[in-house]
């Protein structure tokens, strides 16, 4: 499948792109409009503190993944202004916009403080606490040292995405002036650590270690002990959750165990994506084209929501 994909991106050429999606789709696509999905991390802990009956708590939280997606899509602008050259030689990040000679410079330093701006007068206007800005500062840094150094060392550079992940939780439950639970923090640590190592397994495939300086302390064989160990302890862990003296005071119901198999047959069906299929892409290219990931995810919302909500 990643052959035929790179020959797809080799075909097309940078005039049938502008043609193809427009200046401002560019722009749009400059943005990762569909990395906003990420954002379901902010929205987990309205969620999950059963909060979904206050229209406060919605609003607030509705409020705090649009400026978490904001600041996120800034910091993706940043990064295709610093690689747009390297990009180039990469099958697939060739027809970025910036990479691809679609946009030039002058649309990311425009693009990129705009973002910024619009968040930081949404986050103002929905009154966020001090607490959800100071997260979105750290995941800001973060996402420099990131951009700058840390993507380059091998397992930090994992280590980091994860995080990232967390941070939105956090921002989440900040957002909202709720404790953070260690299982909330933990699963998505886990979870994310997980597709994190699945990017770098589809990156392996597109044999782009020449472009990417850590992919040379990562082989396909660590990889796939590393995602299944990760993947049995995300299972593992939630199975832990779901019968937990935490969970059944705070849901009120013994039957959330039932969830854990829909949890597996997620998590095995994304190893069956990276491993089996070898498909390219992000996880959230993942997520947002494969119909059994989708069905799986809303299988999981329709169960838990009807036992902790019933």
């Amino acid at each position: 499948m990643s052959i035929s994909f790179q020959r797809s991106s080799s075909a097309i050429g940078i005039g049938e792109l502008g043609r193809s999606r427009g200046r401002w789709g560019a722009r749009l696509a400059l943005l990762r409009i569909p990395q906003w999905s990420k954002s379901a991390f902010v929205l987990a802990p309205v969620f999950f503190s059963k909060k979904l009956g206050s229209l406060d708590a919605v609003r607030a939280s509705l409020a705090a993944a649009v400026v978490f997606a904001l600041f996120s899509s800034s910091v993706y602008v940043l990064n295709d202004y610093r690689d747009r050259f390297e990009d180039r030689q990469n099958p697939l990040k060739r027809c970025r916009p910036l990479a691809s000679g679609e946009l030039g410079v002058r649309d990311a330093v425009l693009l990129g403080p705009a973002c910024i701006l619009l968040a930081s007068a949404i986050g103002l206007v929905a009154d966020l606490p001090t607490a959800f800005w100071m997260t979105i500062g750290a995941y800001m840094s973060l996402q420099v040292a990131y951009s700058t150094l840390l993507r380059h060392v091998v397992l930090v550079d994992v280590a980091v995405i994860a995080a990232g992940f967390v941070l939105r939780v956090l921002a989440g439950t900040t957002a909202l002036a709720v404790e953070a639970s260690s299982f909330i923090v933990l699963a998505s640590g886990l979870l994310a650590l997980l597709l994190a190592l699945g990017k770098r397994r589809s990156d392996l495939n597109l044999e782009t270690a020449a472009t990417r300086r850590s992919l040379e302390g990562y082989t396909v064989e660590f990889i796939d002990l590393a995602v299944a160990s990760l993947a049995a302890a995300v299972i593992g862990f939630y199975a832990e959750f779901t019968v937990s003296a935490y969970s059944i005071r705070h849901f009120g119901t013994t039957h959330l165990y039932l969830t854990t198999f829909v949890v597996a047959l997620g998590v095995i069906r994304y190893l069956q994506i990276i491993i089996a299929e070898q498909r390219v892409g992000s996880p959230t290219d993942i997520v947002l084209r494969d119909r059994p990931i989708q069905v799986i995810i809303a299988c999981w919302l329709v169960m838990f929501a009807a036992m902790a909500y019933g």
